[in-house]
């Protein structure tokens, strides 16, 4: 069903029937690290599964916190919960055009405000990491109290799993446990998409075809998760989620597919938008069009920083220095590209792999998500290979092609282990488009030339959607866009982001009326990549006080990649320094929106 403008009423408060038992019965998950990317050799796992429903663990299972245990209520009926935190599961309508039919359970983490109580205090924060299908209790874990600290002491802040994904039910699970995904995600070869390659285009095409299948026939029938998976509904559920804390308008942060999550609910409802900030921006109207073929314009900008970068900090901090930045750059990609040829067994390595021009080229692709984290391995690795130093080597095999592992006996937490959200969010908002040939091929050519390395990365993302066949029950084709909204938005956008170029966000910024842009000087994904006091400054300040940054403002980071601080660390103030602390932390925790090949 395609639905304009003409999306449910959102009512003040509604009550919701009782969960839908049938749904949310699942699988018990063992405990597995996923290899992403390409995966290297077969490795099989034979592992007990067990019983799961809403309400039931093994007992034998040591859980820090058992959200299954956590009773869902059409109410905010919080528990104590981690240190400190709160958490609750809210029931919310499968299908918002049958409220009174089967239920979600939304699982909700929330770092309440240090104010709370107080004059001071100005409400919840939404938070979304990204994904699509990233959770976002997940990311209170991991990121909650830097963020906390970045927006101010007044504001809870609130991760929430979107419908099917994290500790929220029914799951979106195709495989029904994680050693099968894995053991799938390992067959998948050491070659990259070429469009004028057949055979390769035909074995991507028919991956996705038994991912596809799998999906529809597990997770995709009339009362199916993935039919309610969109991104309305997600929109819808927030509304809900910020009405049931007392507030009559969202305030939100959404990061990378977050931004899109934020376009969607700012047009839907423009009346509900408090301070609502988008970090990250990927059009909206490439994004529903299922084109995917707009975010790899700065990509190869951000791989050739690693070289400005390295030449910048000199010999003692990059040891692939050399005398000018093209000369980093070729020695590079001399030793990248002789093991195109060469491919180098790395036998010390547990598990032992080898390691492919595929395996270095991802995790490059990988590193420009967030390159202060992560260009020093990169450098680490091709500087091993250069000497040919398996002791080197051995220590990097797990950041150069993560290792699929099984632990059989211990169940651990299955709402930490990957989901199957991916192709039900983007592909269901998404145009339908059956593959085509011709087509594909101006598609990959059009890729590889804005970004030669990512482009045949990327490319996967067409044959997804393509061979996807589980359509939402709602999918909103109304504007992406408001001439007026409750507050005006707030976009980040780094100068260079991998794969959400600024180009982007100036598109996006002109439909919704008296927006702001505030451009970070940096290269990575997210303004969060790079630690800037500047920018987290004008983030609590949008918050705090709805002030918008002056047009054309630009803030410059405080870190780069090899060079380190760029500012006197000693001469900033004490509040500056905990924001610096804060945004620093923040650069580990950057969503990998897409990576999903």
């Amino acid at each position: 069903m395609d639905l304009k403008q003409d999306h449910p009423r959102a009512p003040t408060e509604t009550h919701y029937s009782a969960s839908f038992s049938k749904t949310l019965s699942r699988r018990a998950k063992v405990l597995i690290t996923l290899g992403v990317g390409l995966a290297v050799g077969l490795h099989t796992a034979k592992c007990l599964l067990h019983a799961h429903n809403a309400s039931s663990h093994p007992s034998h299972a040591v859980l820090e916190f058992d959200w299954y245990a956590l009773k869902p209520s059409t109410e905010l009926n919080w528990t104590s919960c981690y240190d400190g935190q709160q958490c609750a599961r809210l029931l919310l309508p499968l299908d918002y055009f049958n409220p009174d039919g089967p239920t979600t359970a939304i699982a909700l983490r929330m770092i309440p405000a240090a104010s709370r109580g107080t004059p001071s205090y100005r409400g919840t924060v939404l938070i979304n990491p990204g994904g699509p299908g990233g959770s976002g209790t997940n990311l209170v874990a991991r990121a909650g109290a830097n963020i906390s600290a970045v927006v101010g002491d007044s504001f809870d802040v609130l991760g929430f799993d979107p419908r099917g994904t994290g500790a929220s039910t029914p799951n979106a699970d195709c495989f029904g446990s994680p050693s099968r995904k894995a053991i799938w995600q390992t067959q998948s070869g050491h070659q990259f998409i070429n469009a004028t390659d057949a055979g390769t285009v035909g074995l991507y095409r028919a991956r996705q075809q038994v991912v596809a299948q799998r999906c529809e026939e597990s997770i995709g029938g009339e009362e199916g998760i993935a039919r309610f998976m969109s991104t309305p509904s997600v929109a819808r559920d927030m509304l809900d989620i910020t009405q049931k804390m007392g507030q009559e308008k969202l305030h939100y942060w959404g990061f990378s597919y977050g931004s899109i999550l934020g376009q969607y609910f700012a047009a839907m409802y423009p009346d509900k938008v408090g301070r609502v900030v988008i970090d990250g921006v990927y059009d909206s109207h490439n994004y529903r069009a299922a084109l995917w073929n707009s975010n790899l314009f700065d990509m190869e900008a951000v791989i050739d920083s690693l070289f400005a970068y390295c030449h910048q900090a000199g010999p003692l901090k990059c040891g692939l220095y050399e005398p000018t930045p093209d000369k980093v750059r070729a020695r590079f990609f001399r030793v990248l590209d002789s093991v195109a040829d060469t491919p180098v067994p790395v036998a010390l390595a547990d598990p032992p792999l080898v390691v492919t021009r595929t395996a270095l080229v991802q995790q490059l692709f990988g590193a420009a998500y967030k390159p202060l984290a992560s260009f020093g391995t990169v450098v680490d690795t091709i500087l091993a290979l250069e000497a040919s130093n398996q002791t080197a080597l051995a220590a990097l095999a797990p950041k150069i092609v993560n290792p699929t592992e099984c632990e059989c006996a211990a169940p651990g937490e299955p709402w930490a282990f990957e989901n199957d959200a991916f192709s039900a969010i983007a592909c269901g908002d998404g145009d339908e488009h059956p593959f085509d040939a011709e087509t594909y091929k101006t598609y990959y050519d059009a890729l590889v030339q804005d970004s030669p390395h990512a482009g045949p990365i990327w490319a996967v993302h067409y044959l997804q959607c393509a061979e996807w066949r589980v359509r939402p029950k709602w999918r909103y084709t109304g504007p992406l866009g408001a001439n007026e909204t409750a507050h005006p938005l707030l976009l980040v956008s780094p100068r260079w982001d991998p794969v959400c170029p600024l180009r982007d966000a100036k598109l996006v910024r002109e439909r919704y009326k008296g927006a702001g842009l505030l451009v970070q000087n940096s290269h990575g994904h997210c303004s969060l990549s790079a630690p800037s006091v500047c920018t987290a400054k004008y983030v609590r300040a949008y918050m705090e006080h709805g002030t918008l940054p002056e047009e054309g403002a630009v803030c410059e980071p405080d870190e780069v990649p090899f060079v380190g601080s760029l500012k006197d660390v000693q001469a900033m103030t004490a509040e500056d320094r905990r924001l610096l602390e804060a945004v620093r932390g923040l650069a580990n925790e950057v969503p990998m929106f897409g990576a999903t090949y």
